[in-house]
């Protein structure tokens, strides 16, 4: 008999009162909490496939997404919450991807109010099942205003339909759109009712259905007939590649009136920057207005934010560990040193009283013949520049450097590794510089640090093996180098005499970050390696979140590297200038070409150096040529 007898689930917020916030009253946003400091205000939602059963009728790719349209609603409702009823701008960075199952949790953050009145407007989401430092996913950032255009006082929609306009066959538009594009809209979303054409004019008339006219009033405009607008012009198709074209900017959009459930719709597609919407009730009168909505393409990663609800990002972070309880102390000390570099650490450690003995180089140590037969339990391989000198001069010649200690690291870990009386023996490579550990702090020996990755890779294939220790300065370098290795850490750093080991953190986004003002609009950013994955990210990334607007795209292959052209045309789909350069970064005088020929109209304002070579192999089996190849894009470029 298809008829329900199941008590449907509330959206509606409850008395949020005793926790401190006010109700947001609005269908998608449950309360509202003013902030003192910076006069701004923030409100928090949640939202579900089973509170919010309408919003399981728009998916793409079997994944229920938030329609842009309900985006614009919110920020509407929250500029009109303080003062800034018209949007001036609202630019979707990530699409909102709801789960089958289990909720999303919403804070949009209006910002405080500049000299002229504007806000920005920014909204977050996170899976609520997730772990409690799960990182917020930014989606939308926008503009409000306090002053916008007034109510038009002749749409040009009273008489319906228009003349001399012709009808639209809009009989299989959704079949076909799911059977073809995987876009699909379920009947709450199906709301496209009659539409007509006039030149660069389309005509279309959109209605709720009638089990959701009652919630209309909760709302300014229902993201439905918002989203139904444009489906008359939308491109309702996807690519091979699965990618799909959505509305992502909104610019100049103001309400006159609320709680519509049937529309007249007027879109202009001749602008170059997007189409404009005019919208009016059934009588004619003016209900909102939109300046421009533009499109551009998502792949199905974007889609969903290329994660699953309990996935996030990583960051390392140095943390600080308990000393170790056994080791190497001052009174029984017994130091082995391999290499050259080692006279500062040997007259540092004679201070701890112990026995050093000194080898040119790790053949040196092992050989059949060598003074001491059993090779000793901890062997120091010391990497240290003078931080007040040494590291002026390692800067003229960096590349020589870091060949150097790559090349004398690479050496000494493949005759420890091959050697089998050092199998119960720990090297132990000392540095000062490489790494940064605690805040604010620099790395001036980048030739230790290329040493540091080195050995990273040889821990990871050869556990208990070796052991990185960097250090602050060789004050106490006996007692510090003895307790750092005694912690049984792979990699350590000494610091104001606590020792601090790496960690894997998640990458917790701030719920409001400030404006980010490094990348200049007006500028070109030169990107490397821009024919790779991760150069094409790059690009998309400061196009679409940062608003760059001219990029130079720098590889060996230049527009002839396999995606290019496609790349190309998605940004400048969005509005961005595209360079394509050949060039091999490593080639100084090459480069210093790139460079001559940005225009002088958008100079130079930021480079991202994504550019590197592959060639992978176990420890043993690199050799110096190889690393080399490697070093080129990264340390010679």
């Amino acid at each position: 008999q298809h008829q329900r007898f199941w008590v449907e689930p509330s959206a509606v917020a409850g008395d949020v009162s005793s926790a401190g916030l006010v109700s947001a009253d609005h269908p998608l946003l449950g309360a509202a909490v003013a902030l003192p400091e910076s006069g701004g205000r923030l409100f928090t939602g949640r939202l579900s496939l089973r509170t919010h059963p309408w919003l399981a009728d728009h998916t793409i790719h079997g994944t229920a997404l938030l329609p842009g349209s309900a985006l614009v609603e919110m920020a509407l409702r929250a500029g009109d919450a303080v003062g800034c009823g018209h949007l001036e701008e609202l630019t979707q960075e990530t699409p909102l991807a709801l789960p089958e199952s289990g909720a999303v949790q919403l804070q949009l953050t209006v910002g405080g109010p500049d000299d002229s009145g504007r806000r920005t407007v920014n909204l977050y989401s996170r899976f609520e099942d997730g772990p409690a430092d799960l990182p917020w996913t930014h989606h939308v950032t926008g503009v409000l205003t306090t002053e916008g255009p007034t109510a038009p006082a002749e749409t040009g929609l009273g008489q319906w339909p228009p003349a001399d306009a012709s009808p639209i066959d809009l009989a299989d538009r959704y079949a076909s759109a799911a059977a073809h594009s995987g876009i699909e809209y379920g009947s709450a979303f199906q709301a496209l009712r009659h539409a007509w054409r006039r030149g660069a004019e389309i005509f279309a008339e959109v209605a709720l259905a009638e089990d959701m006219r009652p919630e209309a009033g909760r709302f300014g405009l229902h993201p439905v007939l918002l989203d139904a607008a444009l489906h008359t012009v939308a491109d309702l198709t996807a690519d091979d590649d699965g990618r799909v074209r959505l509305p992502y900017r909104w610019t100049g959009m103001s309400l006159y009136a609320t709680g519509a459930t049937t529309l007249r719709v007027r879109l202009s597609t001749e602008r170059p920057d997007g189409m404009a919407i005019l919208l009016a009730d059934e009588s004619g009168q003016a209900v909102a207005e939109v300046d421009a909505v533009a499109t551009r393409t998502f792949t199905s990663e974007q889609l969903t934010g290329g994660r699953r609800p309990h996935e996030s990002l990583f960051r390392v972070e140095w943390m600080s560990i308990p000393a170790g309880s056994a080791g190497v102390g001052p009174d029984h000390a017994h130091w082995t040193l391999v290499g050259p570099g080692g006279a500062e650490l040997r007259t540092a450690l004679e201070t701890s009283g112990g026995r050093i003995d000194e080898y040119d180089d790790m053949g040196a140590l092992l050989r059949p013949d060598a003074s001491a037969p059993d090779v000793p339990d901890l062997v120091l391989l010391p990497f240290l520049t003078d931080p007040a000198t040494d590291s002026v001069a390692a800067a003229d010649d960096l590349v020589s450097a870091t060949r150097q200690a790559t090349h004398r690291a690479l050496d000494a870990l493949q005759v420890w590794l091959a050697e089998e009386r050092c199998a119960d023996s720990r090297l132990v490579v000392v540095t000062r510089g490489a790494v940064a550990a605690v805040a604010g702090e620099d790395v001036p020996d980048a030739a230790a640090a290329a040493v540091w990755g080195l050995v990273r890779s040889a821990q990871a294939e050869h556990p208990d093996r070796f052991v990185l220790v960097d250090l602050e300065n060789l004050e106490w370098a006996a007692e510090a180098i003895g307790a750092a290795v005694a912690t049984g850490e792979p990699q350590l750093a000494v610091r104001g005499g606590g020792a601090y080991a790496p960690r894997l953190t998640r990458a917790l986004v701030p719920v409001a970050p400030a404006r980010d003002a490094v990348w200049e609009p007006d500028g070109s950013v030169l990107i490397t390696g821009a024919s790779g994955v991760l150069g094409g990210l790059v690009a998309r990334h400061l196009v679409v979140r940062h608003g760059v607007r001219s990029v130079v795209l720098v590889s060996r292959r230049g527009r002839d590297a396999a995606g290019a052209a496609e790349l190309e045309a998605e940004l400048a789909d969005i509005g961005a200038r595209v360079v394509f350069e050949v060039c091999d970064v490593a080639d100084r005088e090459a480069l210093a070409g790139v460079l001559a020929r940005i225009s002088a109209d958008r100079p130079l304002r930021g480079v991202v150096h994504a550019a590197g070579v592959l060639d992978d192999g176990v420890v043993e089996a690199l050799t110096p040529e190889r690393v080399d190849a490697v070093l080129r894009p990264k340390v010679d470029a």
